[in-house]
């Protein structure tokens, strides 16, 4: 007896099921409990990857709004720290630049792994 992974799920089960316990895949006729043969289960899970993706690279872009945002304002209001404008900038910049690169190494790392 071996122990596979679900096609489904990728939960851990043994060779001899007939039937996933965590998600109902049934074995036998090669289909999910909702009708989804192993094709289907692949695009849908081609589907969740470009969802992650994009919203990965969304965050990104709110990043960058920030950064621009944030130079804007610091450089229009004042450009120091004595006006409200020109502090509330920085810290937009300071936001926007953190996420930005956060969200550039979430990503990287995302790739990496698939």
């Amino acid at each position: 007896m071996a122990i596979i992974k679900c096609p489904s799920c990728s939960g851990k089960i043994s060779d001899k099921a007939k039937v996933c316990s965590h998600c109902n895949y049934d074995f036998v006729n090669k289909a999910t409990a909702d009708g989804l043969n192993e094709e289907q289960l692949a695009s849908k899970k081609r589907m969740e990857h470009i969802k992650r993706r994009y919203s990965l690279q969304m965050q990104a872009m709110v990043g960058i709004i920030l950064v621009l945002g944030g130079s804007l304002m610091w450089y229009f209001g004042g450009r120091g720290f004595d006006t409200g404008s020109g502090i509330s900038g920085i810290i937009m910049l300071v936001i926007g630049a953190a996420l930005y690169l956060t969200t550039r190494v979430r990503l990287l790392l995302f790739k990496k792994s698939s």
